[in-house]
């Protein structure tokens, strides 16, 4: 888990100029019917439950909440463990939060899920499909407020159950200057995630290949689902 913190640390200072101008899987929860009480596992700064009227994000690392400018209810705890009881109609996984504790630790995440929602509430995951992370570099961001300039590329590397991504940060304000972080993810087929869901007590009712509503197919990049609690 250290090297979770570490990453987090690091990418709280700069995740809503990096990040803060994505909305597609915020489009894609609203049209999905995603409803009030909203929670947010793995909430970081709130970008996504800050759009949920009344919504609470659960982030356990603080200098996420500490540094967030984004307006919800703020609480830090373990998503293995969550402070609530049965209440909410919604939770959300998003952006592939879920990858980051292997697939023992997402079982209990889901269980979890599954024990605060109420029966016929909803669970959204996004999460990559299988291992679908090519060789070469991905461009994540590129964010200038006349300010400063950051600049984010990634690199993945494939182990044997996992990947070790490579993040290349050049940000460049008063000063210049450029670091790397890396971070290890643990994809999930969807065969692998529907079980687990059902083994939980959910009933899948919608899986997706992007926020668009496209269907799931093998080379889809995402895979999103929508899950019933019964």
């Amino acid at each position: 888990m250290k090297e979770i913190e570490d990453f987090y640390d690091f990418e709280s200072l700069y995740y809503d100029d990096i990040y803060g101008i994505f909305s597609q899987d915020i489009t894609f929860y609203k049209a999905m019917t995603a409803t009030s009480p909203c929670l947010e596992l793995f909430a970081g700064t709130g970008r996504i439950i800050c759009k949920f009227s009344g919504g609470i994000g659960l982030e356990i690392n603080p200098n996420m909440l500490r540094r967030s400018r984004n307006h919800f209810t703020k609480v830090m705890g373990d998503a293995r463990i969550l402070p609530f009881k049965k209440h909410f109609n919604t939770v959300i996984i998003g952006l592939n939060s879920l990858l980051l504790v292997p697939n023992g630790q997402k079982r209990l995440i889901l269980r979890e899920s599954r024990r605060v929602l109420n029966i016929n509430g909803y669970l959204f995951v996004d999460v990559l499909n299988g291992f679908n992370l090519n060789k070469g570099t991905y461009n994540i961001s590129d964010f200038d407020d006349g300010k400063t300039n950051i600049s984010l590329k990634m690199r993945a590397k494939s182990l044997r159950d996992s990947y070790q991504l490579k993040y290349t940060y050049r940000i460049f304000n008063k000063t210049k200057k450029k670091v790397e972080k890396t971070i290890t993810i643990y994809p999930i087929t969807s065969m692998e995630l529907e079980k687990m869901l059902s083994t939980e007590n959910f009933e899948v009712d919608g899986t997706f290949g992007d926020y668009d509503l496209s269907p799931l197919r093998d080379d889809s990049e995402k895979l999103l689902v929508r899950a019933r609690a019964i």
